[in-house]
């Protein structure tokens, strides 16, 4: 048996913040004492909370799960998670063609079932968002391989997945979802509505049939009108239903916009995610349009090239870790940029970014908050929230790019 011991005047709990010594057995928690005899690592006045989990995530870092679709993006993106604090995550899709939905989904379950503790943040799930989307809020997705919503179809996806889908994103107004959203709440599985024209009749259908979540609330969906409530209508009048939102950046959701939604769902409906993407694992010779960025993102010669709207490119390689990085905001530095706004501090930021998410992704026994029986995965956070330390299942994880 391999005994591990924390100390911290900082840990939080989903009670609050208390002092004690997290004491992990065998990549567990074992328990949170007051009165630990034995020897303890002592992390003495640093935060010590849950690892983030991120149920939207294409990539990040040096793996794009969504574009490249192979076993080896989905390792380097739970390396290099890591760093921005996540030690659990649900490797998310896009409307792609059928053949290389395929041969992703396998590549990903593959890895699922055979990474360590050492490999850094866990892939706990799928995320399939699409292809059962509506083409008026297509966003950055493809018109050319959007499905209609299928039972069987969804099946088909599922069993190549190894039953590893934990969420699915869809349009509950297309012919056929309102089947699958009660088939998938019969498996236990999470639906969740995006990239839809849904009216608030049409929401309050799919929320009577199971579903539960909304996708990147705001975007890729019809907005609040006073005679239309639509799908945002939906979001702010459902109590119990999830909402959750891509990293604060400020370009997707001003932050006022944030702070009204957090007002109306508070800590017990808000979820944070990344919706990161991965720009530098992109295949050779693919190209890329961010609407929002107003940049053009393409790989040559084995380097990200990205054009802005005024014609200057700029290149990074992948193996420049400083600037990859910076790519794309990381889930901890988007806590950061909201966390003083929040109720509770990071008491309010382990149930927004850890324990929501983990119940949606269906691995809140395991995961999302420090409490006795769940794995180890936690964060050591100083006094500015700078990442000292990660562990993942009771094992420290190398960070600054070791891997």
């Amino acid at each position: 048996m391999t005994i591990n011991a924390f100390r911290s005047t900082r840990i939080v709990t989903p009670a609050g913040l208390r002092s004690g010594v997290l004491v992990v057995e065998n990549g567990k928690i074992a328990a949170l004492s007051d009165d630990y005899r034995g020897e303890a690592t002592d992390y003495g006045d640093s935060y010590l909370m849950p690892g983030f989990v991120d149920i939207h995530v294409h990539g990040w870092g040096r793996g794009s799960f969504a574009w490249k679709g192979t076993r080896e993006s989905v390792q380097a993106m739970s390396r290099d998670l890591i760093q921005a604090g996540v030690t659990a995550y649900l490797a998310t899709s896009a409307t792609m063609p059928q053949d290389f939905l395929e041969r992703s989904l396998q590549a990903a379950a593959q890895y699922i079932e055979t990474a360590a503790p050492g490999d850094g943040a866990e892939a706990v799930g799928i995320h399939m968002e699409g292809p059962y989307i509506n083409e008026k809020y297509l966003g950055m997705q493809r018109k050319d391989s959007l499905q209609a919503p299928s039972v069987a179809g969804f099946q088909h996806f599922n069993r190549l997945a190894n039953g590893h889908i934990r969420l699915m994103t869809l349009a509950p107004e297309l012919d056929g979802a309102l089947a699958l959203i009660r088939y998938l709440h019969s498996q236990g599985i999470t639906a969740s509505a995006g990239h839809t024209d849904a009216t608030f009749d049409q929401m309050t259908a799919a929320i009577e049939a199971g579903l539960t979540h909304v996708t990147h609330a705001f975007s890729a969906m019809r907005g609040l009108h006073h005679r239309e409530p639509g799908v945002v209508g939906a979001v702010m009048y459902y109590r119990d239903l999830y909402a959750e939102v891509a990293k604060q950046t400020g370009i997707t959701l001003r932050p006022e916009v944030f702070d009204i939604l957090y007002r109306i769902k508070g800590d017990r409906r808000l979820v944070m995610m990344s919706d990161c993407l991965g720009y530098v694992d992109f295949p050779e010779g693919y190209e890329f349009h961010h609407y929002l960025r107003q940049e053009t993102f393409r790989i040559a010669a084995g380097k990200l090239q990205i054009s802005g709207k005024d014609g200057a490119t700029r290149s990074i390689a992948p193996d420049d870790w400083h600037g990859v990085r910076q790519l794309e905001m990381s889930f901890l530095d988007s806590i950061k940029a909201v966390v003083d706004r929040l109720e509770n501090g990071l008491v309010s930021a382990a149930q927004i970014a850890c324990l929501n998410p983990a119940q949606l992704a269906g691995v809140a026994d395991r995961k999302g908050s420090l409490e006795a029986g769940k794995d180890a995965d936690f964060l050591v956070l100083d006094e500015a929230l700078n990442l000292n330390a990660v562990w993942c299942r009771g094992v420290k994880q190398p960070l600054d790019g070791a891997k």
